[in-house]
């Protein structure tokens, strides 16, 4: 499945994940190094799956759909507290378009819970 950022800064911070020779870190500096790999594991687990159906399937990291000001997007747990945010790239989020779904956009990582959205990356 293709992965795309919703800004130039995230597709800085979440691209220098993978770059294994220049990497500088920049995810690891601003949210610590357990939850800069556990997003590169989402992230990787993401580009692996053919559709956002499929990657649904195997339940990695809970995906799960989300309510109120974020209904459009999903939450992958990244800890008990904190969650990768996505939308899949189908015309809508039926089964039946989550199915062909190719692509995803990476919204940030946040947390969520309670009566606060503390976004740590944005």
């Amino acid at each position: 499945m293709e992965v795309e950022y919703v800004n130039s800064n995230i597709n800085t911070l979440f691209s220098d994940l993978f770059d294994i020779v220049d990497s500088r870190n920049l995810l690891q500096k601003k949210i610590g190094p357990i939850l800069a790999k556990k997003t590169k594991m989402r992230i990787s687990h993401l580009k692996s799956s053919s559709t956002f159906q499929k990657y649904l399937d195997f339940h990695i990291g809970n995906p799960h759909s989300l309510k109120g000001d974020f209904e459009k997007y999903y939450g992958v747990d990244l800890d008990a507290h904190t969650r990768l945010i996505i939308q899949p790239n189908p015309p809508d989020l039926s089964s039946e378009a989550l199915k062909i779904c190719e692509k995803v956009v990476i919204i940030g990582i946040v947390d969520y819970h309670g009566d606060k959205n503390e976004w740590l990356i944005a």
